[in-house]
């Protein structure tokens, strides 16, 4: 058996669920960190591992979901980081969850090493912003959905396929997948705005940035 990826057969073995089952759940996006490799579904075994130790774990009460959270609210949730130092992607990672006191350094390791995985195979940096999210995969636990926002020091090339500099970093810390999602399309609806661009790198004060946000997010979404 690969040691890096199970197969379906594989993996409704060690849920002891059908493989039909298995594909619901691929579906619904309630198995972390599933890809096609060759036209054929694999799963990181590592993190299936962590997610069904996770689930496995008794007595923990688990956070609600909110199905109504918006982006002003993660936003309300997380840190906004002004001259954020570093000369590379990892630098001003290190220094954005530096500041997450509750975050364990297994957990900011983690979240970090997902992060660079992802962006190696393709930068998430458009119009300046670099918008970054970990898998919700039971690595790292926080109280609440969190959207930190981290202003450069200076613009930097994160490699962007439309070779603009990055100026801003967003970093998405949720609570379970739902939340994740629903934050996801939020966003990439809110960055098919100029104005929300624009506004993004005037660089607000937390109080102007919270504002400005709830009122986009209310026109264009509702």
């Amino acid at each position: 058996m690969d040691k890096t990826f199970l197969t379906v057969k594989e993996l409704s073995a060690k849920l002891d669920v059908s493989e039909k089952t298995v594909y619901r759940m691929i579906n619904s996006k309630s198995i972390p960190f599933a890809i096609k490799i060759g036209g054929q579904w694999r799963f990181n075994t590592e993190k299936i591992e962590q997610w069904v130790s996770e689930s496995q774990k008794g007595g923990e009460e688990r956070l609600p979901t909110n199905d109504k959270i918006r982006i002003a609210d993660a936003l309300a949730n997380g840190l906004i980081i002004y001259r954020a130092h570093g000369e590379n992607r990892d630098e001003i990672l290190d220094e954005i969850l530096g500041m997450l006191s509750n975050l364990s350094s297994e957990e900011a390791i983690s979240i970090k090493r997902q992060i660079l995985y992802n962006e190696s195979i393709v930068s998430s940096s458009l119009q300046g912003l670099s918008f970054m999210a970990p898998e919700v995969d039971g690595s790292y636990n926080i109280d609440a959905t969190k959207l930190l926002v981290a202003f450069l020091e200076k613009p930097m090339d994160f490699k962007a396929i439309d070779n603009v500099d990055t100026e801003i970093v967003l970093l998405l810390l949720a609570t379970n997948k739902t939340e994740q999602l629903i934050i996801q399309t939020r966003l990439s609806r809110l960055f098919m705005e100029k104005d929300f661009i624009s506004m993004a790198k005037k660089h607000l004060n937390r109080r102007e940035l919270i504002e400005q946000v709830t009122l986009i997010e209310a026109k264009l979404l509702g």
